[in-house]
Parts: C-alpha cells; sequence; structure tokens
C-alpha cells in the first residue's frame, strides 16, 4: 500500500506542476484522506496535500471550496509553524484571496491585518503589502476598530499601533481609481 501512495504522490505533483489543477486536485483529495487516517490530521505528509489541494482550489477559482480548506489548514499551521512562517503566510493569502472573491471583507480584513502584523519585523515589505490590500478591500469595515482593541479574533497584535498609522497612510495615499489588486497585496498600476 505504501508503494502505491507514493506513486500518487508522484503523480498529483506531476498534475500539479503541469498545471493539470482539476486532477491534481482530485489525487490530493484522496491522498489526504488516505493520510488523515493512518497518519493523522497533523502529519506533515497531510498537511502538504491539504496545502496542494488549496493550491489547486485557489488556481481553479473555487473559492468556496477553498475557504474551509484554509481555515483548516491555517489553523494547524499557526499551531505547528507560528503566524510568520512562510507556509502560513501562503494560507493566510489564498484564504483573504478567496473570502475577497466572495464578497466577505470583514474576514478577509483581519487576515490581511494580523497577518501583516506577524510579519512585520521579519518580513516589513510583505507587510506592507498585506497593509495595502486590507486597505482597499476595508470596505464598510471599521479597521481602526478592529486594531485600536489590540485584538484581532483572539490574536494578539503586537504593532497596533504601528499597522494603525500604516493603514492610515497607505489609505490617504491610494487613487481613487488604477489599483490593480494581486494574490500578493496591492501593485498600483
Amino acid at each position: 500500500m505504501h508503494r502505491v501512495i507514493e506513486e500518487m504522490q508522484a503523480e498529483a505533483q506531476a498534475l500539479l506542476s503541469a498545471g493539470e489543477y482539476t486532477h491534481a486536485l482530485a489525487e490530493f483529495s484522496v491522498l489526504r484522506e488516505i493520510r488523515a487516517r493512518r497518519e493523522g490530521p497533523y502529519s506533515p505528509r497531510y498537511l502538504s496535500n491539504l496545502h496542494d489541494c488549496v493550491r489547486c482550489t485557489s488556481e481553479l477559482q473555487m473559492w468556496s471550496d477553498c475557504t474551509p480548506l484554509c481555515s483548516e489548514l491555517h489553523g494547524k499551521y499557526v499551531r505547528t509553524h507560528g503566524r510568520a512562517e512562510a507556509d502560513t503566510v501562503d494560507v493566510a493569502k489564498h484564504w483573504a484571496w478567496a473570502l475577497v472573491h466572495l464578497h466577505d471583507y470583514p474576514p478577509a480584513l483581519r487576515l490581511y491585518l494580523t497577518t501583516a502584523d506577524a510579519l512585520w519585523d521579519t518580513d516589513p515589505q510583505q507587510a506592507a503589502r498585506l497593509l495595502g490590500a486590507a486597505a482597499v478591500y476595508r470596505r464598510d469595515a471599521d479597521y481602526s476598530a478592529m486594531i485600536e482593541p489590540g485584538l484581532i479574533d483572539g490574536v494578539r497584535l503586537r504593532h497596533s499601533a504601528d499597522l494603525l498609522a500604516s493603514l492610515n497612510s497607505v489609505i490617504a495615499g491610494l487613487p481613487v481609481s488604477d489599483a490593480a489588486i494581486t494574490r500578493e497585496g496591492l501593485a498600483i498600476a
């Protein structure tokens, strides 16, 4: 059985690399189920297969399917890797992007803000890009009310004053139009 699973893994990776996201998603979904039962839902291979499912659903623009996968994976990565680790940040971006496409802006904004806070000291450029996305997608959300208490969704912000000042600065500098949004955050056209 181990050999069969490894063959499935190799096939799924090849499909993903070739951009065959629908078929890769099917393979990774089966692998994820097998690994959850055999190795447990926190095993590195399970988490890797779940992350590949997130990548595929994002590429396929299956936003409703992507959000629960991201929610599960983000929670597990936060517990096992921390908020500022590359895999956690990648999933946070996929999740926020899916939420934006579903027009569910407040949770997307909270993800952008908590992830920017986590990256503030280690990757200020990426934190700034996330704040740019938060600025664009703030819609009717009161971002200052989210930041000022220093706690978002149970996450204690370490840089709430800096986040608020930076976000206000980004918003003040936004053009009324010509804003192009990417998965990575804000890019002014």
